[in-house]
């Protein structure tokens, strides 16, 4: 069979967010339902500030995003994006030549800009949670610079939402930096939010938004936690609050930034962390959990039919990776049928895990035989796959390590052993074992596994092959064989009928 040199016929999507603190355009492969970003470049502009004060845009802003959007413009011509999706929030919603300012977009693109109103910006903000989380359960939260849009989500399905004048950008511009004032601001408008009387004690609350976002990578970086990835990153709700409450109390010059975190943020932060530690004594949520995914997404996730709203991020995004980069066309499903019988007890989510690395098992190839395993280890837990947790991105790039042979006590690991409990460490060291059996008998050739099957039995892994592939059967098959029973603390036997 020939190498696999199908490509996806895709067709890029962008998104320009013309937001009150930034203006930023991404570009993704396609618009599907697993969105894979190829272009994000954010230029801060501030076209919302002082806009209480004056009623209008900031004029230095203004003059800032007519310089960056031309740039803009250029590259979606020269990417060729036929699909464009401009929209603005709060601040052009607000200000009174905020009409201007989109006409001069709109002449730019040659697009019209959709102004979003409070409730579309908070229902769009919810849809971006349910988009990499599909069975987000609690309060979404998307902090912006002109204000703060809060949801009810219930098992993936938005509820309603209120718009809140907490921006941060807004907050700054009005008070400045001084503690005292923008507490009392922050709590008024709390309190006066009769939507979140019946929200409290869901057991989660979705934090979303550039600043929130960087409040995030911040954490990641002072607690020295294994995976710098902010999409699904969990804080207990009590950690939440007293980081929330340190960041809070510093000065802009006294924060603890890292390479991470952009300078420009600096300013915000502060006052970003007083609103999220306002809001969770006000909520009383279990955990706070991060997301990459906003408003852009949930433009986008809007637009797909109902049945692909309903479809699996993570397995479109495995299958698409899997289609681009396997030697030969993906054979996921055999994999997922051959090495079932060693997994007759695992539940829903491990069973999407497993089909999600048999469509994974392959993508390592092109790289040095001696690197393959640790490079495809690394690429999975970086991969921008959504709909999964930290742990179970864990425990798929785990499974594919072993499946090229990874040596289990690397210090590469170090990641797994500080994610992973024992059981999810057998789980993915099992199946990778099995696939790299797979491999070894079959020579990639998936079809070649016709003729086999595995099993196990309370104290034994049995291997049966046909006797008219029995040609296929080496050494290092019975080696493959031996390794995958002992870690299973199993005996072997291999049978040909």
């Amino acid at each position: 069979m020939a190498l696999n040199t199908k490509s996806l016929k895709l067709k890029p999507v962008g998104v320009l967010d013309i937001g009150s603190n930034s203006i930023r355009l991404v570009v993704y492969q396609s618009r599907s339902r697993a969105l894979m970003p190829v272009f994000n470049e954010r230029v801060i502009c501030g076209i919302g500030r002082g806009l209480q004060k004056t009623g209008r845009l900031d004029p230095k802003g203004v003059k800032r995003a007519l310089k960056c959007l031309p740039r803009f413009a250029a590259l979606t011509k020269a990417m060729d994006i036929k699909d464009l999706n401009i929209f603005a929030t709060a601040a052009t919603r607000e200000a009174q030549d905020g009409r201007k300012f989109i006409f001069e977009v709109e002449k730019l693109f040659k697009k019209s800009v959709k102004q979003l109103d409070a409730q579309q910006e908070t229902r769009l903000g919810a849809n971006g949670i349910i988009c990499g989380m599909p069975d987000a359960d609690g309060i979404t939260g998307d902090l912006g610079g002109g204000s703060l849009e809060l949801a009810r989500v219930d098992k993936g399905v938005f509820k309603s939402g209120v718009s809140l004048p907490l921006g941060h950008l807004r907050l700054l511009s009005d008070l400045g930096s001084r503690k005292v004032p923008l507490k009392s601001r922050i709590d008024s408008i709390i309190e006066e939010a009769r939507w979140l009387s019946d929200m409290s004690g869901l057991r989660f609350f979705y934090a979303f938004g550039g600043a929130w976002r960087a409040i995030a990578r911040l954490h990641i970086a002072q607690s020295g936690y294994p995976l710098s990835v902010v999409h699904n990153y969990s804080m207990k709700a009590d950690v939440a609050l007293d980081f929330c409450q340190v960041i809070g109390g510093l000065s802009q010059a006294s924060l603890p930034f890292d390479e991470s975190i952009s300078s420009q943020r600096a300013e915000s932060l502060p006052v970003a962390a007083l609103i999220m530690h306002r809001l969770i004594r006000e909520l009383s949520p279990h955990e706070v959990v991060f997301s990459a995914l906003g408003v852009r997404e949930g433009v986008l996730f809007d637009r797909l039919k109902k049945s692909e709203k309903a479809s699996d991020p993570l397995i479109i995004a495995c299958h698409d990776i899997a289609i681009r980069e396997s030697r030969f066309m993906p054979g996921s499903n055999k994999l997922f049928n051959w090495v079932a019988p060693l997994f007759i007890d695992e539940g829903t989510q491990m069973n999407r895990l497993r089909l999600s690395v048999c469509l994974l098992a392959d993508i390592g190839w092109h790289e040095h035989p001696d690197y393959r395993a640790e490079q495809v280890f690394f690429r999975i837990l970086r991969l921008p796959l959504i709909a999964v947790t930290h742990e179970e991105k864990a425990t798929l790039a785990l499974a594919v390590y072993r499946r090229y042979g990874g040596n289990m006590e690397s210090s590469s690991l170090s990641v797994v052993n500080k994610l992973l409990d024992v059981t999810h460490i057998d789980w993915s060291t099992r199946l990778g074992n099995a696939l790299r059996l797979a491999e070894t008998l079959s020579g990639g050739q998936l079809d070649l596994l016709d003729g086999s099957s595995l099993r196990a039995s309370n104290r034994r892994v049995h291997l049966e092959v046909d006797r008219s592939i029995s040609s296929l059967v080496s050494d290092v098959v019975r080696k493959r064989l031996s390794q995958l029973a002992a870690q299973m603390n199993k005996s072997h036997q291999l049978s040909i009928k």
